[in-house]
């Protein structure tokens, strides 16, 4: 009777940071993490962001 080996299982345990965006008329808006405030009030503000082509960052990796 031949005994199948189980997986080796590798469980990451880096935390991903993410953070809430949202984009209107053009514009990104970040949401803001304070923890110190109690209201259920959202706070939103406006980044500079541009919006760049795939081809355009490819360009930018290559390296002669």
């Amino acid at each position: 009777m031949s005994r199948k080996k189980k997986p080796i299982r590798v469980y990451s345990q880096a935390v991903i940071e993410t953070q809430h965006v949202f984009t209107e008329n053009d514009q990104v808006y970040i949401k803001e993490t304070n923890l110190s405030t109690s209201s259920n009030n959202e706070m939103w503000s406006p980044i500079q962001f541009k919006w760049v082509s795939v081809g355009k960052v490819q360009d930018c990796l290559v390296l002669e």
